[in-house]
């Protein structure tokens, strides 16, 4: 299985999707997981061209008024995965999926997280919320926006209460 997490800022421009498309297909890709998408939604024509395979999709509408802002794309590629039950929240979506090969279920979590960090809080509360009511394993990934150490901040403002939540 091989998968692809990006924020690709922009779905809507034509060299990053077809940088997608390329990337897809050279890569065997099974699971993507596209993050700021700019775009309140998607037309299954405009889908079905990111691949030749089938894939299952599901989505987060990008939170701008004009769709400028956030947004998350989900997909599975029919051929390796079952999908089951599809949810999303405010800075998520997910999926539950089985592997064909491994009979093995588990949940896909694909988050961006808005670089507003007065909203942080929220949204670290609706993780938190979404994996502990999981049943299935969880995967997450995605555009967090968050720090997990001082280090990787380039100067020297740092909010340790803010890194200790994103730890927990």
């Amino acid at each position: 299985m091989r998968a692809l997490f990006w924020n690709l800022r922009c779905f809507g421009h034509d060299g990053r999707r077809r940088h997608l498309i390329e990337y897809m297909c050279d890569e065997s890709i099974d699971v993507v997981a596209i993050q700021e998408t700019m775009r309140t939604e998607f037309s299954l024509v405009e889908l079905e061209r990111l691949s030749r395979h089938l894939f299952a999709w599901h989505w987060l509408p990008s939170s701008g008024v004009t769709g400028h802002s956030g947004g998350i794309l989900l997909g599975m590629k029919d051929a390796t995965f079952e999908v089951g039950s599809m949810d999303r929240g405010s800075h998520f979506v997910s999926m539950d999926v089985s592997e064909h090969d491994m009979n093995f279920m588990w949940e896909i979590i694909v988050v961006y997280s808005p670089a507003d960090h007065s909203r942080s809080t929220s949204f670290l509360a609706e993780l938190h919320a979404k994996i502990t009511s999981a049943t299935l394993p969880v995967v997450v990934g995605g555009d967090f926006n968050l720090l997990r150490s001082a280090e990787e901040k380039s100067n020297s403002r740092v909010d340790f209460a803010e890194i200790r939540r994103f730890n927990d």
